[in-house]
């Protein structure tokens, strides 16, 4: 039996390792008691973190297709940096279980200063559509996948959402840019996808649009969501475009705006206009995602910018969503 001599009696090596590891558990319990976090520094340096780039910023966020609809979420990347400025904490993943047809991957976040610990769980399929087990290589790249979801969980679990929620809305306004940076991000955004063998036509189709010019800055969110899950190994290419086989134009119709729909959201659109959220040409993009608008209703939107200079000071930032 391996074992080691403590005090004149042997002790078996697992008993020495769990000893150690229980003595620098408290070793790091204590000095995080002597060195309590700042939650103002935190959220300092977490905002200053996820929106320091355009590049940051797309990593920060997920996008997956799931049953015709598409789940948005912080991304692990974005869990990587809530931890790290949260510090004074533990945080790791590994699977515990690799046999059936599911590989099972434990993520653990615990936070040392409060001594609160978050376990969280993730399954991930390891058989094909016949029962047959994935070779070698492709259970590591799931386990890797598994391991990554299940450690974001934890922390994002561990760290509470109120003091990091804001910080992910914001890292969001960092993609979408606004409406002139639309075109250059719209065509960086496309041309990501055509390295995946994924066609113009084929995002138009995932988005509802039918045609590029109809792809606007809430779009840009998901696409590059959509981007970041592939990279992640959440999702596949094949897997985020697969029920995309017919061309966008073959969707439905939308319905033209109605008069009275027209008029109900007019003032609304006239307000954001004047306070410098949106253009008229932002607010024509926006609206015809919904419906198409006639050339007097384009018109009159138009009109709306042609407010005095000094109510126009605001910019043309998109920050929020405007009533439709």
């Amino acid at each position: 039996m391996n074992a080691q001599v403590q005090e004149g009696q042997l002790v078996p090596e697992e008993g020495m390792a769990a000893m150690i590891s229980r003595s620098e558990i408290e070793q790091q319990i204590s000095t995080a008691r002597r060195f309590p976090r700042s939650l103002k520094k935190f959220r300092d340096e977490a905002i200053q973190m996820v929106t320091l780039s355009q590049s940051i910023a797309e990593q920060c966020v997920y996008a997956l297709p799931r049953d015709g609809k598409t789940i948005e979420g912080p991304s692990a990347r974005f869990a990587e940096v809530i931890a790290s400025a949260w510090g004074n904490n533990r945080a790791g993943a590994r699977v515990i279980d690799d046999k059936g047809e599911f590989i099972i991957a434990q993520g653990v976040f615990h936070d040392l200063e409060r001594n609160v610990a978050i376990t969280y769980e993730v399954q991930r399929r390891i058989v094909d559509r016949q029962g047959r087990r994935f070779k070698a290589d492709m259970i590591g790249v799931t386990a890797n996948a598994a391991c990554s979801i299940a450690l974001r969980n934890a922390v994002l679990k561990g760290v509470p959402k109120a003091f990091w929620e804001d910080m992910y809305v914001e890292a969001r306004k960092v993609i979408m840019g606004d409406i002139k940076t639309l075109a250059n991000r719209r065509a960086d955004a496309l041309t990501h996808f055509q390295r995946f063998g994924i066609s113009t036509e084929q995002v138009c189709a995932k988005l509802g649009v039918a045609g590029l010019e109809d792809i606007g800055l809430e779009h840009l969110v998901l696409l590059r969501g959509i981007v970041t899950a592939i990279k992640e190994g959440d999702t596949t290419p094949e897997e985020a475009f697969a029920a995309e086989g017919a061309p966008a134009t073959q969707k439905k119709t939308l319905a033209p705006y109605t008069d009275e729909a027209f008029a109900a959201a007019l003032p609304q659109w006239d307000a954001a206009i004047k306070a410098g959220k949106k253009t008229p040409d932002a607010i024509i993009t926006m609206a015809q995602t919904k419906g198409p608008l006639s050339e007097a209703q384009q018109a009159q939107i138009r009109a709306l910018g042609q407010a005095p200079a000094e109510q126009q000071e605001g910019g043309t930032t998109v920050a929020e969503e405007v009533a439709e």
